[in-house]
């Protein structure tokens, strides 16, 4: 299989970060991964891509946020994510280390698709990513990348 699942890993862990890229590797999931460390970068990463009018196949088809991030937090990110009429469409997975009630609605409230703690042990990661790209990539349905006209 091809690596056309491409997901944004929006997390300023670096040992999260090189957990999840070897959970890919060892559940053999096919990806292309794009990495970025904080809040607001990755939003100016999704604005240069929302605007590059001629390939709207370049957006992530999942993002994966962290709450927990340095510059603006992930709920500020996924706010302006769902704001946006165009980037709103992508399935936006908060795994983050909380529990706390009012981190999980506040996220629901915000737009997330999916509030998921970080797994505590590897097979569990390992298992997760598999799942998730089976779900988004395979099982569910989703819009079509294309812009609408002006």
């Amino acid at each position: 299989m091809r690596p056309d699942f491409h997901i944004l890993l929006v997390e300023d862990s670096r040992a999260d970060v090189m957990i999840i890229e070897r959970a890919l590797h060892d559940g053999n999931v096919p990806h292309r991964l794009t990495v970025i460390h904080d809040g607001r970068k990755a939003i100016d990463y999704l604005v240069r891509l929302r605007d590059v009018k001629s390939d709207p196949g370049l957006e992530p088809d999942l993002i994966l946020l962290d709450l927990n991030l340095p510059g603006i937090d992930g709920y500020q990110v996924l706010t302006q994510i769902k704001n946006d009429p165009l980037l709103r469409i992508i399935p936006v997975v908060v795994l983050t280390t909380s529990l706390r009630d009012e981190d999980v609605l506040q996220t629901y409230q915000a737009g997330a698709n999916t509030y998921i703690q970080k797994p505590s042990e590897y097979p569990r990661y390992r298992d997760l990513v598999v799942t998730l790209r089976q779900y988004w990539h395979e099982t569910a349905i989703r819009p079509p990348r294309t812009r609408p006209s002006p």
